[in-house]
């Protein structure tokens, strides 16, 4: 039988759980909102650059013909400015710690599943957790790690993460989209080759360049890929502040569940000691009679 001193015990623990798991979704509430402003501003960013540069592109589309002709391209959706090295890179985002739910998981699952279709290519991993499950598969591919930040941006680590992607002539990237705070799905999207479509139509604009077209179309380029990779880490820390959050509720509630349980049993034991009482009374009682 439970104790006394054991219930109250319990109920200590649980009341201290409580309360350390709602100012953990709190965090993970504030670091959603200030991500998803964060990944608002970047969407905004990266159509404007790519706007300057499709319609560079367009305003010198005789300059363009002849880059491509020199590079013995023929379709204008495989133009690139950047010396890649015709490779393919497979890149995994995932995280450093867990509490995610199950959202690391399944997006490495993905990453396993198309990794096992292809037989050249490089892998790159983001975060602890995801080359954690790469190493216990002992896949035997060339792979390089990088420790990232689950809640920022490290611009340095970043710079020398595009500074890798940028050789590669198809790069796909794995992680965790954000539907909405109670869905998040693992996604794969290609940040190579013409990443990004523009559709308006309006009037040629002449610029001056220096110190050369093509130079200026690679600053472009690499600018761009910079910036969808960017985007890509934060829409996938939104996700992951979301998955955090749903599974931080979760465990609140089976707290809160366990919780009730326990001080039932308090209650049944409070009153199970009072009966006890009671009967020693009435037997003391008799006894005197």
């Amino acid at each position: 039988m439970t104790s006394k001193k054991e219930v109250n015990s319990e109920i200590d623990y649980l009341m201290s759980l409580r309360a350390i798991l709602e100012t953990y979704e709190e965090i993970a509430a504030s670091r959603m909102g200030r991500v998803r402003s964060s990944v608002l501003a970047s969407r905004d960013f990266l159509f404007e650059i790519n706007a300057i540069f499709q319609q560079v592109k367009s305003s010198y589309k005789d300059e363009v013909g002849l880059l491509m002709k020199r590079k013995k391209i023929h379709d204008p959706k495989e133009l690139t400015f950047l010396n890649r090295n015709g490779k393919t890179l497979y890149v995994l985002i995932s995280a450093n710690t867990g509490f995610y739910g199950e959202i690391i998981r399944r997006t490495y699952n993905l990453f396993l599943e198309n990794l096992k279709k292809e037989h050249i290519l490089d892998v790159m991993i983001i975060g602890r957790l995801g080359y954690e499950f790469f190493e216990s598969e002992n896949i035997n591919v060339p792979h390089a790690f990088f420790d990232f930040p689950d809640d920022r941006i490290d611009k340095d680590q970043l710079k020398k993460i595009v500074q890798t992607i940028i050789q590669y002539q198809k790069v796909l990237v794995f992680y965790e989209q954000f539907n909405n705070v109670v869905s998040q799905t693992p996604i794969i999207t290609n940040i190579t080759g013409d990443p990004l479509s523009y559709d308006k139509e309006g009037p040629k604009v002449k610029y001056f360049f220096e110190p050369t077209l093509e130079k200026i179309m690679i600053f472009f380029e690499k600018e761009i890929v910079a910036s969808i990779f960017e985007q890509t880490i934060l829409e996938s820390e939104l996700a992951k502040f979301a998955a955090r959050m749903v599974a931080l509720d979760a465990s609140t509630d089976n707290t809160k569940t366990r919780l009730k349980q326990v001080l039932f049993q308090k209650d049944r034991l409070k009153h199970r000691q009072a009966n006890k009482e009671q009967i020693e009374k009435f037997s003391s009682m008799m006894l005197w009679k």
